[in-house]
């Protein structure tokens, strides 16, 4: 059953038509692979670049009016987040 359903999957299909028609091959896969890494390498690096987020701000964003519970919170982070 496994084998059935292996050769519908249109991912491998469009890979055999691709490959067929002489428009990929083994060594342009290697090629996107490693692009798709450095891609992912340097949106990790901005990314731990970016300033964290503080929870007051995260909630500050989220409500308009602060409900009683969360106004307890904010208060809370806010004096962890001044020292």
């Amino acid at each position: 059953m496994d084998d059935e359903w292996t050769k519908k999957d249109p991912l491998v299909r469009f890979r055999k038509f691709l490959e067929n028609k002489g428009l990929w091959n083994e060594e342009k896969e290697n090629e996107v692979v490693e692009e798709a890494k450095a891609d992912v390498k340097e949106a990790i690096k901005k990314a731990d670049a970016a300033p964290k987020q503080k929870v007051t701000d995260l909630i500050g964003f989220m409500f308009e009016d602060l409900p009683a519970n969360l106004r307890e919170q904010m208060e809370e982070f806010t004096a962890k987040e001044s020292k």
